[in-house]
């Protein structure tokens, strides 16, 4: 056994020797301070990045050991807990550069690709949604926002998702692979779903020209970087992005999108299975002028999208997704990520009323970047 790796393991035993003789063990997902005192959750070792990263240091020093002594929080069976600090902001972009997947890893699903409106979606249609759990204080938790898988670290949402939550609330994992919100295991008739995924969020970048204005967001995107590595399955898998150039000055007005989530918004919900939903896309002056009683531009770096009564992104969630299925180099169609749920009417679904989208292919570079 390699030095580094009998060092490690000394640490996890010292780690669970110490949470056996606690008298202060907390439980999963319980408020704790690590020991730099800041405010964090009580958490599986390995879930949380900073610190697995700590355990797995090939040069650890005596401070290092201490500091994971001094986090361990208590067990769940025979799993070390430590308190893993809450997800913090970052002002431009990740340190660790990353590849998006291609077409054929991304943008498929395992059950037919070509689904057409309706009310709950097919079981595993999809996979890339993700919904956005909040730490509110007090061991309280929700989920508030939705968001969309781009890569195995990586679910892109609205920055209002964010900065227009409580400020007390802060930004802490996603879940991945869910259909019906109220079941341990989705099932429909005898075909079950693999268990959800929840993974915490390390950091997050918003887009820094992000604002707010008459009621409108603009700029309004942001990724979250997930403390772990995603494996994918039939159940969770990325979306593409319209990184190609054909797609990205691909003109969508008439064209039909597709929108799918629980119908939550930063303040409700709606629905406790998957929805699914067609919606036409709107040239920007049509749109612009369907908002003008209202006061609201509608910019370049947006697309809207629905206006038929009773149909919009409330079958969506803020943050989450407008798709796509689109071909790419030649006949093979793969599902492209279009735009992110920015806002609409407060009287969501209103006739003659589009629904507001962040405008990806306007955005594609700053990801790439940010993620770069």
């Amino acid at each position: 056994m390699a030095l580094a790796n009998y060092g490690s393991l000394l640490v996890a035993m010292l780690l669970v020797c110490a949470c056996c003789t606690s008298t202060w063990a907390l439980n999963m997902h319980d408020e704790c301070k690590t020991p730099e005192n800041k405010l964090g959750t009580c958490v599986l070792l390995r879930s949380c990045a900073p610190i697995r990263n700590l355990l797995l240091k090939p040069d650890q020093t005596v401070e290092d050991r201490d500091y994971l002594m001094k986090s361990q929080c208590g067990m769940q069976g025979r799993s070390v807990l430590a308190c893993c600090p809450f997800s913090r902001k970052l002002p431009s972009r990740f340190d660790a550069p990353v590849e998006l997947p291609k077409p054929g890893e991304c943008g498929v699903m395992g059950i037919t690709d070509r689904i057409h409106g309706g009310t709950e979606a097919p079981l595993g249609a999809y996979p890339w949604l993700a919904r956005i759990q909040y730490y509110k204080s007090n061991n309280r938790y929700g989920f508030h926002c939705g968001g969309v898988l781009i890569h195995s670290q990586f679910v892109l949402t609205a920055a209002h998702c964010i900065e227009g939550v409580p400020s007390s609330w802060i930004v802490y994992q996603v879940r991945l692979g869910e259909h019906d919100t109220q079941t341990a295991t989705d099932c429909v008739n005898d075909e079950c779903a693999d268990p959800v995924r929840d993974v915490l969020i390390s950091n997050y970048v918003l887009h820094p020209e992000y604002y707010k204005e008459n009621g409108a967001d603009y700029n309004d995107i942001a990724l979250l970087q997930l403390s772990e590595t995603v494996a994918f399955t039939d159940f969770i898998r990325p979306i593409c992005l319209p990184t190609a150039a054909a797609i990205r000055t691909d003109n969508l007005t008439g064209k039909v999108a597709s929108v799918a989530g629980w119908g939550q918004t930063e303040t409700s919900s709606s629905s406790t299975k998957k929805l699914h939903l067609q919606v036409p896309i709107w040239d920007n002056d049509a749109c612009a002028e369907a908002y003008t009683d209202v006061r609201l531009s509608i910019i370049p770096t947006q697309v809207c999208a629905g206006g038929e009564a009773g149909k919009d992104s409330c079958r969506g969630d803020s943050g989450g997704p407008l798709m796509r299925y689109a071909p790419y180099n030649g006949s093979t169609r793969y599902w492209f990520l279009i735009g992110v749920v920015s806002f609409g009417l407060e009287r969501c679904g209103t006739s003659g009323v589009p629904g507001v989208y962040t405008r990806i292919s306007e955005y594609t570079d700053w990801i790439l970047e940010t993620m770069e």
